[in-house]
């Protein structure tokens, strides 16, 4: 009876836990969730599986594994495009989010940084300057944030021929999640006016499997 009673009491522990960090979107380190559990690895491991359902069948927040990493990422079983639970400067940011996966898309989801940076500023989204839209720092938003909460990916160029150092961004694991590529595909195709067929590599590399059918042929 005392060892149930204690298995309830470390799943609780770790309910809060992680309800409590869903807001900022930081990764929850494993080691974090043993702190909880007084670093016992194995009391984890007994109850992370019934954490795991409780959340998404209760509270409708999935928890899962970052691959090949000992980190979790939690997240609303909404989408992401659904605005009911966020406030405004979540939107904006979202908002901004969304302008930039759709251009690392529609360019293979690889860019340079200065690239990224000068097709926002012929949006007038200049990221050092004050905007009277997407407020705050959004240098520090783009750079710092969306890659720590695992949206965006801001990696060192390894070109050896480089003669200074060089940033790429792309996407990053909880985007692919919350903002599955082919529905930003049809999104940003519509915002152009266009059918996400007209994307032919783009749309065969990510929505060509659903519904069986073909790929389709580039002119």
């Amino acid at each position: 009876m005392e060892d149930e009673e204690k298995l309830t009491q470390c799943r609780n522990a770790l309910l809060v836990f992680v309800i409590n960090n869903i807001e900022n979107k930081l990764p929850i380190k494993e080691e974090e969730m043993r702190e909880i559990l007084g670093k016992d690895k194995a009391l984890l491991k007994e109850c992370l599986p019934s954490v795991i359902q409780t959340l998404k069948k209760v509270y409708g927040i999935v928890l899962q594994r970052v691959p090949d990493t000992r980190k979790y990422i939690c997240y609303s079983q909404l989408s992401a495009s659904s605005t009911a639970e966020y406030d405004l400067e979540q939107i904006r940011h979202l908002t901004l989010l969304f302008v930039i996966l759709s251009y690392l898309l529609m360019k293979d989801c690889r860019v340079d940084e200065d690239q990224l940076f000068n097709f926002l500023k012929g949006l007038r989204i200049d990221i050092d300057e004050e905007h009277t839209y997407f407020t705050g720092n959004l240098r520090k938003l783009i750079c710092e944030t969306f890659v720590k909460q695992l949206y965006l990916k801001r990696e060192k160029s390894d070109s050896e021929t480089d003669m200074e150092t060089r940033y790429l961004f792309s996407w990053g694991y909880r985007a692919t999640i919350e903002f599955p590529p082919k529905d930003v595909l049809q999104q940003t195709a519509g915002i152009l006016g266009k059918e996400a067929r007209d994307f032919v590599s783009i749309y065969n590399k990510y929505c060509s499997n659903d519904n069986n059918e073909e790929p389709m042929a580039v002119d």
